[in-house]
């Protein structure tokens, strides 16, 4: 008979540290049971179900920790013991052990741990909440200025999705975004406000900081305060003035660096370039202006440009990037092309 693979570690824990949920301390202690190569591969399983079960929305107010602990004694008492629902046909043959091994008892983790309700409701389908009713902000052209039923303050960047609730659940405050959105979360130790963005988790009690989702990307800068960014395999702790980037292809965080304040100029109006790769400056204006701006040439992108603007509208800008480099501008449909031979 085989046996369940060795797994010293709380299951509940590892929930935790891919919900970004954990404490420092726990997530040390994850990451001192990460070196062993056996653990990694069966937190890499882990894993694997935590990503499918992502998909799925985010709760709607259970308090997970003590849903998951309540499920956890149910699944640990004999089969006699466990009450059944009068509306509840018992089965005829009990079910396989085989679910309730190592894996059923993770994805009941990753169920419980953040996103979904199913496992909850069939244990005790008479107790699940009511779904909360959603409100959904888009934005196409223009940025927009939001605020939740909590207090927090929202500026929804041009092309962008939120999701949130008419009402906040009793446990959490959570919203999805699509696209880019800067967080000014009111303050409640009680209830962490969480941002789903594509398969990352960004938690938070009270801070600002702006969040990004482009295709499998996401990128994450703070302003103030304290961010916990929690992806299927890692988690961060960002301070303030600094940012990381998720990348989802290799399933990777990219090391924490200071705060480009470039990426919050869609907020301040404010763009600075010191010296910068035009590359860079023509990325900084896309991300800023929503627009097509282009480059004619590959060498135009090692140009490097100083300068700064102060709330001016991308048709000022351009033409001054232009003349500084010696450029010249012109248009392509809708899009904006600089044009030039290129620089050493």
């Amino acid at each position: 008979m085989a046996t369940e693979p060795q797994f010293p570690i709380d299951d509940a824990l590892l929930g935790k540290y891919l919900a970004g949920e954990a404490s420092d301390t726990e997530a040390d202690q994850v990451r001192r049971w990460l070196t062993d190569p056996t653990n990694q591969r069966e937190f890499d399983r882990f894993a694997r179900l935590w990503q499918a079960a992502a998909r799925r929305p985010l709760d709607d107010g259970i308090d997970t920790d003590a849903a998951w602990q309540r499920v956890w004694s149910q699944m640990q008492r004999p089969a006699a013991d466990v009450p059944t629902p009068g509306f509840v046909k018992p089965l005829t043959q009990p079910p396989a052990r085989t679910w309730l091994g190592r894996y059923g008892r993770v994805a009941a983790v990753v169920l419980l741990g953040g996103f979904g309700l199913l496992l909850w409701r069939v244990v005790q389908p008479g107790t699940s909440p009511q779904p909360l009713a959603m409100l959904s902000a888009t934005t196409t052209t223009a940025t927009r200025q939001l605020s939740l039923p909590d207090g927090s303050r929202i500026t929804l960047n041009r092309n962008s999705q939120l999701t949130y609730p008419t009402t906040f659940a009793d446990s959490s405050r959570d919203v999805t975004l699509t696209g880019e959105a800067f967080f000014d979360v009111a303050h409640d130790a009680k209830h962490p406000f969480r941002v789903r963005a594509g398969q990352t988790i960004v938690r938070v009690l009270g801070t600002s900081f702006g969040v990004r989702v482009v295709g499998d990307s996401v990128r994450v800068a703070v302003r103030s305060g304290r961010v916990r960014v929690g992806a299927p395999r890692e988690v961060v702790v960002l301070e303030a003035n600094q940012q990381v980037t998720y990348l989802a292809k290799g399933d990777t965080l990219r090391r924490v660096r200071p705060l480009d304040k470039n990426n919050l100029a869609y907020l301040t109006g404010r763009l600075t370039f010191a010296n910068e790769p035009l590359a860079e400056v023509v990325q900084a204006l896309r991300d800023t202006y929503g627009a097509d701006i282009r480059l004619s040439t590959v060498g135009l992108r090692r140009c490097r440009l100083s300068a700064e603007f102060d709330h001016e509208p991308l048709d000022a800008v351009l033409p001054v990037v232009a003349e500084t480099l010696s450029l010249r501008l012109r248009r392509d449909g809708t899009a904006w092309v600089l044009v030039g031979e290129g620089c050493e």
